[in-house]
């Protein structure tokens, strides 16, 4: 298979403090949930908002491009790691969806 669709490229929006080892496990996480697709590239965006008042302020955002189609799923939760993982969890639903379909 085209190593391109084995390892999409995959860009990155960030907003607020997200740190390099959060943006590394965001990618892991996308590139696991994505794994065998065939995804062409992937736009990732984590978003942290700095208010304590607000009940999930970690926000972290998918969409892939799988034959010519978009897939997209999103997270929002109180910290980072917490939105990557349910981010991998909902990602990888829609593609079994996706390929099952």
């Amino acid at each position: 298979m085209n190593a391109t669709l084995e390892r999409p490229e995959v860009r990155f929006l960030t907003s607020g403090e997200v740190t390099d080892a959060q943006r590394t496990e965001a990618e892991r996480a996308v590139r696991a949930a994505l794994d065998g697709t065939g995804a062409a590239s992937v736009q990732v965006t984590l978003s942290i908002v700095a208010d304590p008042a607000l009940p999930r302020p970690a926000l972290a955002r998918a969409v892939a491009e799988l034959g010519g189609q978009r897939l997209r799923a999103q997270a929002a939760a109180p910290t980072l790691e917490e939105a990557i993982g349910l981010l991998r969890h909902r990602l990888a639903v829609r593609a079994s969806y996706r390929r099952a379909g």
